[in-house]
This record gives structure tokens, sequence and C-alpha cells, in this order.
């Protein structure tokens, strides 16, 4: 297994019915959450620019080391959002703090990657190399869209020569304009099988990434919103944070109900259209299991290894999560549960 780096002034991890906060951040991933390439999912300018109004502070939580923060808050910004880099945490930020905490002022770092992860190491006072003949104290490695062979026998040399080596996110792929195309990830998982090394990791869904969001705005009670299970929802709740699954990305409701306990998501949401309401609704009491069959107006069960909800339910999104739990607590007594008439997907 990667390690993943250990995460350095967390947030507090009480439960909220036991801190009595409010939530008072929120985290986001970007693609698929708040936009598609150029252009913003529908619902999440309003819903974040609601947050805005509200006063409630928010971070855009991002694996991609190729860009930087300003770039990003730029990209954000031209959306009808405003964002300043303060509200932007990269991995390659994350990786550069922890190997600033580590090496003194001026330590040489073994670059694999872009411009984004150059500046970060850069912004933090280290050093950075492509030569061993520099003698450098550790590898730091992002993605390279631009990589070339020569470069990748150089990164096999400096990982074999010893030194330590850290990796800003392990996303194995990406979505391209005609196909998935390798991420971070596949390079790390080439040059493991090169040199049977294995780098530290500190990007998503490394809890490490959420805590020092939240961290550098002093949160008590944050919010994680993903549209993945594996790197969204998995660094929330390693983190120990509420998370929300957004059906505007990758994963949809099917794939919450049959994700492993770490995966599960704390709630659903169609779009960040909902994002107001949930934070308003979650403020008057905390996300339980429902030991009942029923919500408001539709009835839900399991029946035949099936869930199975009434036709005449309106699905939002509550109902929707009562289901899940319900669905979930089968399962960890070892039951098997279909998602019988459960939609994949629902609408604000």
């Amino acid at each position: 297994m990667t390690p993943v780096a250990n995460a350095a002034s967390p947030v507090d991890r009480r439960a909220p019915e036991e801190s009595g906060a409010p939530i008072d951040c929120v985290l986001f991933d970007l693609d698929g959450v708040v936009y598609h390439g150029p252009d913003p999912i529908s619902g999440a300018v309003e819903g974040i620019n609601v947050l805005h109004e509200q006063s409630i502070p928010v971070n855009y939580v991002t694996n991609n080391a190729t860009r930087t923060a300003e770039v990003v808050a730029e990209h954000i910004s031209t959306l009808g959002i405003s964002t300043t880099a303060a509200e932007v945490t990269t991995s390659a930020q994350v990786l550069a703090g922890q190997l600033a905490a580590q090496f003194p002022t001026g330590a040489p770092i073994y670059l694999v990657g872009t411009t984004g992860l150059a500046a970060a190491l850069e912004s933090e006072g280290l050093s950075v190399t492509r030569s061993l003949d520099d003698d450098p104290v550790a590898i730091a490695q992002g993605l390279d869209p631009d990589i070339t062979y020569q470069s990748i026998v150089r990164a096999c040399e400096a990982i074999t020569s010893g030194i330590e080596w850290w990796a800003t996110n392990p996303d194995f792929s990406m979505v391209g304009p005609r196909s998935r195309v390798p991420g971070n990830g596949a390079f790390i998982d080439m040059l493991s099988r090169l040199t049977g090394a294995q780098p530290t990791v500190v990007g998503k869904p490394s809890p490490h990434m959420m805590e020092f969001a939240a961290h550098r705005i002093g949160a008590k009670r944050p919010l994680m919103v993903g549209d993945r299970l594996d790197t969204d929802i998995e660094g929330g709740n390693s983190a120990g944070f509420e998370t929300a699954l957004v059906l505007t990305g990758v994963h949809d409701i099917h794939d919450a109900l049959q994700a492993r306990p770490g995966l599960r998501p704390t709630y659903i949401l169609p779009s960040l259209r909902g994002l107001p309401r949930l934070i308003a609704d979650s403020a008057q009491s905390s996300p339980r299991p429902t030991a009942q069959g029923t919500h408001g107006a539709g009835d839900w069960r399991i029946g035949d290894g099936e869930l199975r909800l009434d036709e005449s339910a309106h699905l939002g999104a509550s109902v929707v999560q009562d289901a899940l739990r319900l669905a979930w607590e089968a399962m960890d007594r070892g039951d098997d549960v279909a998602p019988g008439n459960l939609p994949r997907r629902i609408h604000d």
C-alpha cells in the first residue's frame, strides 16, 4: 500500500452533536463538482455564491499539481464565483509544506513535475533541481504531461539512489477529450514497478489534504463535497469530516449503495444548488441511521434482497440518504442488497 503523509495540526474531530458546532466550512473538489472543463456545472455558481452571502468559508481542494493556486482561482472566478488563491489548496502546496517542515530552507528537491509543483516548492523556500549532481534530499513527483523517456529514466535513477520519494496524488487516470488518459498514479505505478519503491502520497484520499485546507480556515465542523467516492469521500471520511456526494460527476447513488464503509457519504446532493439547504438542515440535527422503514410520504424496505421504495415517494435527497443507511446497516450484517428501484441519480 502506498503510504500517506501524517497530518499536521488536525482540526477538532469530535462528532457534530458533541461539538455543538454548525457546518462552518465547505471544501470542494473541482472537476465534476464545480465545473466540467471550462464550463460551470448547473447549480454550482448559485449554490456557492449563497455560501458567500452567508459568510460560510469555502476552499477548493484539488489533486491537480500542474496548476498554481492563482491559476485555479482565476479559472473559478471566470465562472462567476469570486475566488482568491487563498481559497485553493493544491496537492503541490501540501507536498511542499510537508517537505519544508522536514528539510531546511534552500534544501534541493529533485522535481518530477511541472510549474505548479515547482512554484509550490520554491514558495516554501526549497530549491528545485532536475540533477542528482545537486545532491537532492528528496524527490517531489507530480504529473508531467510532457514527460519523456529520458525523464523517466532519470526519475528511476533518483528513486534508486535511496532518497525520500514523495508524490502529490495517486489518481491513476483522468478524463481526456476522447478517452481516459494517464494520471500521476499511472506514473507512480510504473516507477514503483521499476524500482521496487513506494512514495509517500499527500493528495486525496490522504486525510492530510483535507485537514490542511480546514486548518487554514480554523473550521470546527467541515463538510467535504465531491463526486468521487474513492478520493473525495474517502478522504473526507478519513479526516473525520462529514461528506456529501454530489451527483454531477463520476459516481452515482448505486455506486454509493455498494461502497464499503470508508467510502460512504454522509449526504447525497443532486447538485450544489441544494447545498445551502443541506447546511441549514444539518444545523437542526446531525445525520443518524434511521431505525424505521418510512420517511415522510414515501415508504421503503428491503425485500428479496432488493431495496424498494414506494412508487409514490418523493425521491428527495433525504429519502435517498435514509434508504442508503437502511441498506448499509443490512449489508454490514452480511446481507446482499441490490438497488431495486433506487434511481442512479435524482434532481433538485
